[in-house]
């Protein structure tokens, strides 16, 4: 019989990575001899499943994020309970427990929700508590180690009041102060010590936290994983540059836009973009416009399933232009696994993903003209098909699932 574990995330549906990486773990714990149990906040949109019963109530119907919430009394309740100690999740994880009876508590992303209580619930149960870091949080308020558009490393080591002092949170100083607050509430009941392992997907997220003082014997990498063998990876040139995944500042949209400035050399070489044109930063879309750029850049709306494959596999190469330490960001797995080579700021954990020159190039963050340089090294001997080859090499030996699951194995049976 399968031993269970509960996968503890604040949403049941996909709206970015780390949901990507639980709906995949769900389906392949299997492997190891486990089966996963979901643990989250009810929402309407959540996938289906029997154990939604368990789930807890949402701050305010199925408005997710922050800014969206309305803020009744009920909502500001709830906020706060989710930023500091949420009693709802303690009893419905006890009833989970008491009705399941499993091993492991697998928590994904909990903060300012399920809240770190989890943590504590779980472990007086006797399971194994590990946690999987997908973003900052733990050691940054936004959870990005951003301020504006530049990196920042002040709460790491320093005053969490730092965030206060700068309104780092949604630009609210209220904001600011029950997140700082609450990162200060979780240290002094040290509610951290009842997580076993932290489960970082990169070295550097690893060397993040132990900088910000976790433990160096409790955080453990494990690189993600994609499973290859369900792509075809394509090797061609189909005389465009992609950049997949969310427009949002700290992606560093306006640098891939910057640089087809740069390659006008090449006006055949179009950059498509996974998102609509009107909800772009002013900035991207004046940029555009003041140069005339509209016939080489594409936007290709919101796009899944056959669409999405497509997309990829025509690509020539994968641009990842970041202002922000990315933890583990799936586009650069994803794109290698279609035999893509990838283009990405040469800061965070990119260093560690790509092997420049090998199965991509690194540029200086925020230089679009180095990062037109790189495209123009695929171009000038059209490297991409031996680069894409490498690539696809790597996720078939780094980032297979077989590797990832024995690792998590190990660590839910130490």
């Amino acid at each position: 019989m399968d031993k269970k574990v509960i996968v503890a995330n604040y949403r049941y549906h996909i709206t970015g990575g780390p949901e990507v990486y639980m709906f995949k773990f769900l389906d392949k714990c299997g492997s190891i001899g486990y089966k996963g149990i979901p643990f989250s906040v009810r929402y309407s949109v959540n996938e289906p499943t029997e154990y939604s019963k368990y789930f807890i109530s949402s701050r305010s119907g199925d408005s997710v994020y922050y800014d969206s919430i309305k803020k009744t009394p009920s909502a500001i309740i709830k906020t706060l309970q989710g930023a500091f100690y949420n009693p709802e999740t303690v009893r419905n994880i006890n009833k989970l427990i008491d009705d399941e009876n499993p091993e492991v508590l697998y928590a994904l992303q909990v903060i300012n929700t399920l809240s770190p209580s989890i943590f504590k619930a779980a472990k007086k149960r006797g399971l194994k508590v590990v946690h999987r870091i997908s973003d900052f949080n733990l050691v940054c308020p936004r959870s990005d180690l951003l301020r504006g558009t530049d990196t920042c490393n002040e709460c790491v080591c320093g005053d969490l009041k730092k965030c206060i002092e700068h309104r780092c949170y949604h630009d609210s100083k209220a904001a600011s102060m029950i997140r700082a607050y609450s990162m200060m509430y979780h240290r002094w009941k040290k509610l951290y010590k009842y997580v076993d392992y932290f489960v970082t997907p990169t070295d550097f997220t690893r060397y993040k936290l132990i900088e910000g003082g976790f433990p160096a014997e409790k955080v453990v990498t494990i690189p993600t994983f994609i499973d290859a063998d369900a792509i075809t990876p394509n090797y061609e040139n189909y005389d465009y540059l992609l950049f997949l995944g969310r427009t949002v500042k700290e992606k560093g949209l306006i640098y891939a836009v910057e640089a087809m400035k740069h390659l006008a050399e090449y006006p055949d070489l179009k950059l498509k973009i996974t998102g609509n044109y009107e909800d772009q930063d002013p900035e991207v879309k004046e940029f555009i416009e003041a140069n005339n750029l509209s016939d080489r850049i594409q936007f290709t709306g919101f796009v899944r399933g056959e669409s999405l494959t497509n997309l990829i596999s025509n690509a020539m190469c994968v641009l990842c232009p970041a202002i922000w330490y990315e933890n583990m960001p799936n586009t650069v797995i994803e794109a290698f696994a279609y035999g893509k080579p990838v283009i990405a700021s040469n800061f965070g954990c990119f260093p560690e993903l790509i092997t420049d020159g090998t199965d991509g190039y690194l540029f200086e963050p925020k230089n679009p003209q180095d990062l037109a340089s790189k495209v123009k090294l695929l171009l000038a001997d059209e490297s991409y098909r031996e680069l894409g080859k490498n690539a696809r090499r790597k996720v078939e030996e780094v980032f297979n699932p077989e590797q990832h699951f024995e690792k998590l194995k190990k660590i839910f049976e130490l």
